[in-house]
Parts: C-alpha cells; sequence; structure tokens
C-alpha cells in the first residue's frame, strides 16, 4: 500500500510539473503577443533584472525587442546585466535584436520642443530660455507625460518599405511601485486637467495605448517577503481601479527552491535538537552546515507561503524564478532565468 501511495504521489507530481511546464509557456506566449509589457514593484525586487530577462526570452523567440528604463542611474542600468557598458539616452544594441535605452525626462522633453518647433534656431531659444526651464520643472507631472509620449511613439514606430514596426515588443522598467503608479496616474491626469490642445491629445493616445489589453500588459514583480508581496497587491489593485491596466502575469524573483526532502530535513532539525557536533568532509563544522540546511528549509517555506498567498489573491499567472547565490549577476544568470521564462 505505501509503495502504491508513493506511486501515486509520483504520478501527481509528474502531472503538476507538465501543467506547469506548459502554463509558463503559454504564458510567455501570451505576454509576447502584447507590443509593450511593463513591469513595476516594491524598489530591491529586481525589476530590472526580470525586464531584461523577459528581453532576452523574447528575442530568443524571434522578437526585436527595445529594453526601456527611465532615468536610471548609470551603474544601475540593466545594460550591466549582459556585460555591456551604460547606453543612456540613445537606443543602443546589446545582442541582435535586443536594443536598450534610458530614457532621461529633461532629454525627452527637449527633443519633443525640436520635434515641434523644427526650426533649430527657434529651438534653441525655446530651449534656453530661462521661462522655459521653470515650465518645466513646475509642471506637476509633465516629465512622466513626456516619457510616456515618447514610448508611445516608440511602439508606433514603423521602418522600411513594409513599414514594420521599428521593434516588435517593448519592455519598459517602470518606476518602483509607489513612484510607478504615480507614473502610469499621468495620462489620466493630464486628461482631466487639460482635455484640449496637443498635451490632452497626447495624454488620451498614451491612455488608450495603456488600457488597451491587446497591446500592453501590465506584470507585477515581487519577491518572496512580507513587505514586497503586500504592496505587490496593492500596487495591482490601484493600476486596475485608478489606471485601468490589465496585469497578465507576477514574477516572483528570488525563490528559493527545494533541496532537500522530507526525510532530509527531518534529520536536520533532528540533529540540530540533539546538539550534534563533529566535522564533515572537507574539514566543515556540522554546527555550521546545519545552521545553513536550516536558513534553507526556512526560505524554501517561506517561498511557498508567499506562492500560496500570492495565489489566492490574485487570479493571474505567477511565475516563481529562482533565488540566484551570485553577488554579481552577469550574462549567464540573465541566461538562466530566460531558460526559465522559456522552458520552466
Amino acid at each position: 500500500m505505501a509503495q502504491k501511495a508513493h506511486a501515486g504521489e509520483g504520478v501527481a507530481t509528474a502531472e503538476a510539473t507538465t501543467t506547469a511546464m506548459l502554463g509558463w509557456a503559454v504564458l510567455l506566449d501570451d505576454l509576447l503577443a502584447r507590443r509593450l509589457l511593463v513591469l513595476s514593484g516594491k524598489g530591491g525586487v529586481g525589476k530590472s533584472l526580470m525586464g531584461t530577462a523577459l528581453a532576452v526570452a523574447a528575442q530568443r523567440r524571434g522578437k526585436r525587442v527595445l529594453l526601456v528604463e527611465v532615468d536610471t542611474p548609470p551603474v544601475a542600468e540593466a545594460s550591466r546585466f549582459l556585460g555591456a557598458s551604460p547606453v543612456g539616452g540613445e537606443e543602443r544594441e546589446l545582442r541582435p535584436n535586443l536594443l536598450a535605452v534610458n530614457l532621461d525626462p529633461p532629454r525627452v522633453m527637449d527633443d519633443y520642443v525640436r520635434h515641434v518647433v523644427r526650426a533649430d534656431f527657434l529651438a534653441r531659444r525655446v530651449l534656453d530660455s530661462p521661462i522655459y526651464h521653470r515650465f518645466f520643472a513646475a509642471a506637476p507631472g509633465l516629465p512622466e507625460l513626456m516619457v510616456l509620449g515618447k514610448i508611445m511613439t516608440l511602439e508606433d514606430a514603423r521602418a522600411g518599405w513594409g513599414r514594420k514596426p521599428r521593434y516588435d515588443l517593448i519592455v519598459l522598467d517602470a518606476p518602483a511601485t509607489g513612484h510607478g503608479l504615480s507614473f502610469l496616474k499621468v495620462p489620466q491626469t493630464a486628461v482631466e486637467t487639460a482635455p484640449v490642445g496637443p498635451i490632452g491629445a497626447n495624454a488620451r493616445r498614451v491612455l488608450s495605448l495603456l488600457r488597451d489589453p491587446e497591446r500592453t500588459a501590465l506584470v507585477v514583480v515581487a519577491v518572496p517577503e512580507e513587505m514586497a508581496v503586500v504592496e505587490a497587491l496593492e500596487f495591482h489593485r490601484q493600476a486596475t481601479e485608478q489606471v485601468g491596466m490589465s496585469a497578465r502575469a507576477v514574477l516572483l524573483n528570488a525563490c528559493h527552491e527545494r533541496r532537500f526532502s522530507k526525510a532530509q530535513e527531518a534529520e536536520v532539525l533532528r540533529l540540530t535538537a540533539e546538539g550534534a557536533s563533529g566535522r564533515l568532509a572537507g574539514g566543515v563544522e556540522l554546527e555550521a552546515a546545519l545552521a545553513a540546511a536550516r536558513h534553507l528549509v526556512r526560505r524554501e517555506r517561506m517561498t511557498r507561503f508567499y506562492e500560496r498567498r500570492l495565489r489566492r489573491a490574485l487570479d493571474l499567472p505567477l511565475v516563481s524564478l529562482p533565488f540566484l547565490f551570485k553577488e554579481e549577476v552577469g550574462p549567464d544568470e540573465v541566461d538562466l532565468l530566460a531558460d526559465r521564462l522559456e522552458a520552466a
């Protein structure tokens, strides 16, 4: 009977694993069918890393991808994950068909003025004017609206005789949840405060893009920790209610995966309770090894707890990505995460 039960558990586990793999593959297909992916989450949860992994997964699928960051310090740009130098405000190819850009709001606004004024000498006079700089600094939400307008322009850009989209997919690493929500709410505020004129018209077009579930998907990023999960749930609620955006997935980063069987976990706890001491192969202290094992068990249980909590609270696909035991994350780690996104 015990053997039959164990065999049944094995079949159930295999079926669950197969279902999860299919679910992840379908999820990636669903995300990559969009034109714009917007990632946000609490600061420090790895949004930039998740965005880079998604961009790499899309590039592997034959997409031409643009990874967009907003006002990110050069030392923190996502390009570092792919072993590249900071890209700044110019679109630059990091891998074949994978480009990145770091949009600086003042520069975006200056480019907008040059586009509208067209005449170089007049544009220079506007840009050099103290009134222009005071207006840009004082106008609430204008820098954010200009950045979103730039992203809309990039999404709409066409190239070549066939007028094909310049980019198949844009991955936007939006600001962290608090600022991120304000960032995404700017077009709605602009529509309400300036319903006529070029600003209102531009804001309506941006809002239409953000709210179009066929073109845009919101991806919520978290880690298995209390504050990150609380902020993820609140951000999802407010983005839905206040911005009208459709979230399509949750990426749970830095998940500790199971490394011990139940029997091994029980043995770790038993030896700890008995105060076992000694040395393991290589001269490792048994007490230190047991402490490390208990830490891994606790972190794995926390991961499962927050996975269940997010699944109960959100009717969204959830993808758990592994904790990377690396001080510095580089191209190999990004490729590993992209592998997980592609094939589970």
